[in-house]
């Protein structure tokens, strides 16, 4: 499953990079807009699939959660925090910390399923941005 995530990263950030980097003079801005989903949704899947699969391999109590591990600061998992509020800020934090409270680490699948309840909540609120916001700018 980990090359799985690495591969969506290696995707999300290579169309981010053709989008904005090579073809940002020949689309319009809707279209660059609506480009967001085509990066977005394979980065965000990757970053969670990597983040579970490192807290899980690091946390050696599987009965403890996995939210109450990150913030001990045990293993370098308080990293994960600090970069976290660096690049998204609180809402960030909490948007990483949300899908972690749902899932067991126990659960056989769970960097799977911390990746995807995690993306549809960002794609959820991407939505909202969208559907809400975005008209009104």
């Amino acid at each position: 499953m980990k090359n799985l995530y690495y591969l969506g990263i290696a995707i999300g950030l290579g169309l981010l990079i053709y989008f904005y980097g090579f073809n940002f003079d020949n689309m319009s801005e809707t279209e660059l807009v609506n480009a967001v989903l085509y990066w977005y949704v394979p980065l965000i899947f990757g970053i969670y699939g990597i983040a579970a699969l490192y807290i899980k391999k690091k946390m050696k109590d599987h009965s403890l959660s996995p939210v109450k591990y990150v913030f001990s600061g045990k293993d370098g998992a308080l990293i994960i925090l600090v970069a976290l509020i660096g690049c998204g800020g609180l809402i960030g934090l909490f948007l990483f910390l949300i899908p972690l409270a749902l899932v067991k680490v126990a659960d056989m699948r769970f960097d799977l399923k911390v990746a995807l309840l995690g993306t549809a909540l960002c794609l959820l609120l991407l939505y909202l941005f969208f559907k809400v916001l975005w008209p009104a700018l």
